[in-house]
């Protein structure tokens, strides 16, 4: 999975046309992307309003207007994109599949309700109604599931596991997974072990490593059968 669409050079969290356009001509089809909004309104993507990127001087916190954000380069070069932009973009690639990612004080059954009858809105307005079938929610409780599966039948869902958890809950989440068909699920790499490995295999869900950019340790994951990493870098090395 290309973390935040994927790095380029030293740079990340770009969420730019350019690091979708080149990690599908690496082979990737599972892209991640961060969204956030504007001073305006517009969904834009981008991780957060906290770091700069180059869109503006200092590291201080900034929520730029849909107009300054896409008329500043990300670093300069990178060109940064509205999610409708990113919508009309996917259809065009009808192979590749897009995750879309919350920020963590979002997580909440309203909210999400409201989020994705947006993205919904956004696609039917840019006339690309279908490439929501492209769509793979990112759901990090059973409340953000209901929230999505309410308002369209989505191809498939990932389980974010964003925090540590005990083996209960870890059995619980499986299950939850399971039930409802949600194929695969994430952990971010400190909290992995042998244990939660086998407790989404007991269940069948594919579980994703995030985020790994070194190839040994992507292999040493999927060796011990996770099904694959969330990456900034690895897209080249391992589709090629």
């Amino acid at each position: 999975i290309a973390h935040a669409l994927g790095g380029i050079g030293d740079k990340t969290y770009l969420n730019s046309k350019e690091s979708f356009l080149a990690g599908y001509q690496m082979g990737c089809r599972l892209f991640e992307v961060d969204l956030v909004k504007t001073s305006d309104n517009v969904w834009v993507c981008r991780h957060s309003w906290y770091q700069s990127l180059g869109q503006w001087e200092g590291d201080e916190k900034k929520v730029l207007s849909s107009e300054e954000f896409l008329s500043r380069p990300i670093y300069g070069k990178y060109t940064p994109i509205t999610f409708e932009d990113l919508l009309v973009l996917l259809s065009d690639y009808p192979d590749a599949l897009m995750l879309d990612s919350k920020q963590y004080s979002l997580r909440n059954y309203q909210k999400t309700v409201e989020d994705y009858a947006d993205y919904i809105e956004l696609a039917e307005a840019a006339g690309v109604p279908d490439v929501m079938r492209q769509v793979i929610p990112e759901i990090y409780n059973q409340a953000m599931f209901a929230g999505t599966a309410l308002l369209y039948d989505f191809p498939g869902y990932i389980y974010s596991l964003w925090q540590e958890y005990s083996i209960k809950e870890l059995t619980e989440i499986a299950a939850f997974c399971r039930e409802k068909n949600i194929q695969a699920a994430t952990v971010y790499y400190k909290y992995w072990s042998e244990d939660v490995q086998e407790i989404f295999d007991k269940k069948g869900i594919r579980l994703y490593i995030y985020t790994v950019n070194d190839l040994k340790e992507a292999q040493y994951y999927m060796q011990e059968g996770a099904a694959g990493v969330c990456s900034d870098y690895l897209q080249d090395t391992m589709f090629n």
